[in-house]
């Protein structure tokens, strides 16, 4: 029987892969739920040399493709988009032909929704892009592909922004504000909010993310260094793959802190919960970000969190409630905000309750909404 659901394809590169499951969980959360109102396809796009060293991990279906992202690296970023979209014509141009779609929704600005515009068009369907955070503040300041994104926003039916500041951001590029809709991640209460916590013999900080310089780990080492004389009972622990744990681990030693400091590698998703509910804190410190899901997460453990300042936090972090807010990129700063949020009593229920106007029911609704809008 012929389904009368919308055929939506999502094209991301944020997206669980074969070889790195805790990829980008929130986006497969956010689109899993939309499978009972839309036909959902997904095509993801894998840069080349990383789709050529797990080739033989990946199965092509027909509701989920790989796609082999062909581009110079550190060359011609600006035409990023354009090889985009010739690697997904090249690759799976019959596959989006056949499957007749109603709507393309990129899932990242700069090149994805440049290169998904150009397909809507040669496919003539509608189109819709969600932003994140860096695909703006940081691709969006380069002129060259701000205005491919203002052409992008253009053509688009409508524009998620996870984030009111992420929407100004936006508008300040020029794109047309009443095209944007600010749709807040979800977060999973069943299994963030319901876990018992355990006994701990140490209690230790979280960090949750993956390890780059932007998200202040560097900061947060250093930081937590600078609190060891007055407390000296505490752990760090950090959750999260990355090239620089080899670089995170010497600079622990150089601080003389090595042995109060875990590298837990890539968690599953299934497992932070636990780490969470049984930490003290959480801290994310990063330098730009949209709404990590992380702080959500957080939140609906019941815990205070020390973030930055930047993005959409401030919108969702209740200072004084849920946490500490500080200044980004300033290790002094961070260890002002540990010793803040370690030297204050927090209430789980009332940050619990705070968490709760975060949910994936809700962003479910306003997203159905969206992408079930006439076009303009």
């Amino acid at each position: 029987m012929k389904s009368n659901k919308k055929k939506l394809t999502i094209i991301t590169n944020l997206y669980p892969l074969p070889w790195e499951l805790n990829r980008a969980t929130f986006n497969k959360q956010q689109f899993d739920q939309l499978d009972d109102s839309f036909d959902i396809a997904i095509l993801i796009p894998v840069a080349f040399m990383v789709w050529l060293k797990h080739r033989k991990d990946i199965k092509q279906s027909t509701k989920k493709r790989y796609v082999p992202y062909f581009y110079l690296p550190k060359f011609g970023r600006r035409f990023y988009s354009i090889f985009l979209f010739l690697s997904i014509l090249l690759h799976s141009g019959f596959w989006l032909k056949k499957r007749a779609n109603d709507i393309l929704f990129a899932s990242w600005a700069f090149p994805e929704a440049v290169a998904t515009k150009w397909l809507s068009q040669l496919f003539n369907c509608q189109f819709f892009f969600k932003v994140h955070g860096t695909d703006i503040n940081i691709h969006g300041k380069i002129p060259e592909k701000a205005k491919q994104i203002l052409s992008a926003s253009e053509h688009a039916s409508g524009i998620v922004s996870v984030s009111e500041a992420l929407k100004d951001e936006m508008i300040e590029m020029g794109i047309d504000g009443k095209k944007v809709q600010v749709i807040y991640n979800g977060v999973n209460h069943q299994l963030f909010g319901a876990i018992e916590q355990q006994t701990q013999q140490e209690d230790y900080i979280l960090f949750v993310g993956n390890l780059k310089r932007e998200k202040g780990v560097f900061e947060l080492i250093n930081g937590f260094a600078a609190i060891q004389q007055k407390v000296t009972n505490i752990r760090l622990k950090i959750a999260g793959p990355g090239g620089l744990k080899g670089q995170l681990e010497r600079e622990t030693k150089q601080l003389s802190i090595s042995d109060k400091v875990d590298f837990l590698g890539a968690v599953n998703h299934q497992d932070i919960s636990l780490l969470m509910k049984n930490a003290t804190l959480i801290a994310l410190p990063s330098y730009n970000e949209g709404v990590p899901n992380v702080l959500l997460e957080a939140m609906a453990c019941g815990k205070p969190v020390l973030a930055t300042k930047v993005g959409g936090i401030p919108e969702v972090v209740k200072p004084g409630v849920c946490g500490i807010l500080i200044a980004p990129k300033s290790e002094q700063q961070v260890a002002i905000g540990l010793t803040k949020v370690l030297s204050q009593s927090w209430s789980a229920n009332e940050i619990e309750k705070h968490s709760q106007q975060f949910s994936w029911q809700k962003n479910k609704q306003e997203l159905i909404e969206l992408l079930s809008s006439t076009p303009k």
